[in-house]
């Protein structure tokens, strides 16, 4: 997996999903994938069976969510993999989520609704690195 990243998505919504995936194929060309989980405990699963802390990983993870929050899950993965790089999004946005999401290690906070744009561009920057 050497220079490759995996690229996550975590939101409890299921059409989270479609939305991403229309706007991203559509500026990233139909070729791009991602994986998609409804809480940060599938999320937290899946990197401890398919990553190894060296894997460079992006993940856009929602806030607000049962069974594991997007804050636990960022504070867990940055924990256990050192190349993970995590991107917080939610509908609240306040300096306290910001502050928190800072200050465990997200290198955004993108506000609802997000700016396919800004993800893209996001992305965009792993995938040529």
């Amino acid at each position: 997996m050497t220079g490759k990243y995996k690229f996550l998505l975590v939101d409890d919504e299921p059409d989270i999903r479609e939305i991403y995936e229309i706007f991203l194929s559509n500026i990233l060309g139909k070729d791009f994938k991602f994986h998609f989980f409804l809480n940060g405990e599938e999320c937290m699963k899946f990197m401890q069976n398919n990553c190894t802390p060296e894997d460079k990983v992006f993940v856009i993870t929602d806030i607000n969510m049962p069974v594991m929050d997007g804050f636990t899950l960022l504070k867990n993965l940055k924990e256990s993999f050192q190349k993970v790089e995590v991107a917080l999004c939610s509908a609240y946005d306040t300096n306290d989520y910001k502050c928190k999401g800072r200050d465990l290690g997200a290198i955004e906070f993108l506000p609802k609704p997000v700016d396919f744009e800004r993800v893209a561009s996001m992305i965009e920057e792993r995938i040529s690195s």
